[in-house]
């Protein structure tokens, strides 16, 4: 016994729980050299090498099926591997620092702000993440959202909303003419929310003509996507 360690001394000396080492044996990555004849599960010294190398691929971003491959089967191409790992640490990256410069500029719009409320947050969030400054002048955007606070019955118009888009991709689908009654409720339900939204404001219709015709706006869209828009307006014509 004096050359093994028991379970919980494995787990204490190298900060793995008992229940990670139960797991590692279950799925035959690290399995203990012997178990006594009262259950418990023992290691040596070539279990502790073992999982230090079990722990070093895992903080490489391994994860346990290709850790498994890589201790357990000799035909493996490890550069490969190391590739595909590479380029998924890139790709994080990338959107680590693509959060970031979203997080700087939602930090700008808040830092002349005394007390911002949770709905507040809520409403400047989605323009953040989607660039929506661009399009939106700043008297615009707080048009958009006192008119938002100012309505009423929220599940009503998401209700409507969703049987718009709904009526709607059914005339896409079908390419029905703005002369069918469906296209017409179409026509007709987005000319009245245009109206309620932004009355005669010729420069704010032209900046949600703009915002919707980019990718970037894909996230606000709530179901009117590019292709149901563009045919849309085709009917608006």
């Amino acid at each position: 016994m004096d050359n093994y360690l028991k379970i919980g001394e494995l787990a204490n000396m190298t900060g793995v729980t008992v229940r990670t080492l139960h797991y590692y044996d279950e799925i035959d990555l690290l399995s203990p050299v012997q178990i006594t004849e009262t259950s418990h599960r023992l290691y040596n010294l070539e279990s502790i090498t073992e999982l230090y190398r079990i722990i070093a691929m895992k903080d490489l971003g391994f994860n346990l099926d290709e850790i498994k491959d890589l201790v357990m089967t000799k035909d493996i191409d490890v550069h490969k591997l190391v590739d595909i790992q590479v380029s998924s640490i890139q790709e994080e990256i990338s959107h680590k620092q693509l959060l970031l410069t979203k997080l700087l500029k939602l930090k700008h719009k808040l830092k002349d702000n005394n007390y911002v409320s949770i709905e507040d947050f809520q409403t400047i969030v989605p323009f953040i993440n989607t660039s929506a400054d661009k399009f939106f002048t700043k008297e615009q955007f707080d048009k958009l959202k006192n008119h938002h606070e100012s309505l009423n019955n929220e599940s009503d118009i998401a209700s409507e909303w969703m049987a718009f888009i709904l009526k709607l991709e059914t005339c896409y689908k079908n390419k029905l003419p703005k002369t069918d009654p469906y296209a017409i409720d179409c026509i007709t339900y987005w000319r009245e929310i245009t109206i309620q939204f932004i009355g005669d404001d010729k420069q704010m219709e032209k900046s949600i003509l703009s915002f919707h015709s980019t990718q970037e706006s894909s996230r606000l869209k709530y179901g009117l996507t590019d292709e149901l828009y563009q045919y849309l307006m085709s009917l608006m014509v």
